[in-house]
């Protein structure tokens, strides 16, 4: 089966169209065809509700809420044992946007969007790629820019994807040179200590390379500063935890490393556009 623009096998429930971007909230109330099936357009999507099982190739995974998940066009695969309810954003990307702005989701070993179309790369990770939490907060900003547009909202979503792509297109052998190539280590120590206060001292010590060298290459390679950072991991942390009702937002600032609630609020619209009670009621 062929699914064509903005077509999912759940009900859409909010459809946005932005000049060759189709942006939508599919919901799953109840079982759905389950065979093979493939789209019409690369898309991204994220878990936000429930999950179920997905098939592709020769492989099988089980997708769960704050999952992010890439699909190139015309791959086919099956989801099954669906949770009900089960809730996606979904964020396609028409043929005519990349060919407008000649951009590609690259197709090269090395490219972020096919560790991310790897279900066994990406569902079992040791912790997430730097990657993978900006693709996921980029399309929920994508997603909120898009429920009240302006003249500039076209334009703001255009420029989010695009520098997605951008991102995803780093040449490794270039980002290997970074660090006295002790990316890994970076990133390991980063995800591993997510809710505690590293310092460039720190990762100076992990690198063996000057706090000033440190600071330089940082920001070559993740794209923003390390307090920036910091704050991305523990609002991807705390997404999952701000579906949860019983939880106070007061509990997930400081479970998540956060000064106060003032400060987790602030940080939360800041990634990701939604306040947080606005995010827990998608």
């Amino acid at each position: 089966m062929k699914l064509e623009n903005g077509e999912y096998l759940g009900k859409n429930s909010r459809t946005f169209h932005a000049g060759g971007l189709i942006i939508n909230k599919t919901t799953y109330h109840e079982k759905v065809f389950e065979g093979w099936h493939f789209h019409q357009n690369n898309h991204l999507s994220f878990i936000l509700e429930g999950g179920n099982r997905e098939y592709r190739k020769q492989t099988d995974h089980v997708l769960l809420p704050g999952n992010m998940v890439f699909y190139p066009a015309g791959e086919w695969h099956r989801n099954s044992h669906t949770q009900h309810p089960s809730q996606n954003i979904n964020l396609e990307i028409e043929d005519h946007f990349l060919q407008h702005y000649e951009a590609c989701f690259t197709v090269g070993s090395h490219n972020a969007f096919k560790a991310m179309q790897d279900l066994q790369q990406s569902f079992f990770p040791i912790h997430n790629t730097p990657f993978q939490t900006r693709a996921k907060l980029t399309a929920l900003r994508i997603y909120h820019d898009c429920q009240s547009p302006d003249q500039h909202s076209t334009l703001s979503v255009h420029q989010q994807l695009l520098s997605l792509l951008q991102v995803a297109g780093t040449s490794e052998k270039t980002t290997k040179q970074l660090f006295g190539g002790r990316v890994d280590k970076v990133i390991e120590l980063l995800h591993d200590r997510w809710n505690e206060n590293i310092s460039l001292q720190d990762l100076s010590i992990a690198t063996a390379l000057h706090p000033v060298t440190v600071s330089r290459h940082f920001t070559a390679y993740f794209d923003c500063s390390l307090g920036e950072y910091m704050r991305r991991i523990r609002v991807e942390k705390s997404l999952l935890l701000v579906r949860q009702p019983a939880l106070s937002l007061t509990a997930i600032a400081y479970q998540c490393g956060f000064f106060d609630q003032s400060h987790f609020i602030r940080a939360f619209k800041a990634q990701t556009g939604f306040l947080p009670k606005a995010f827990r009621k998608l």
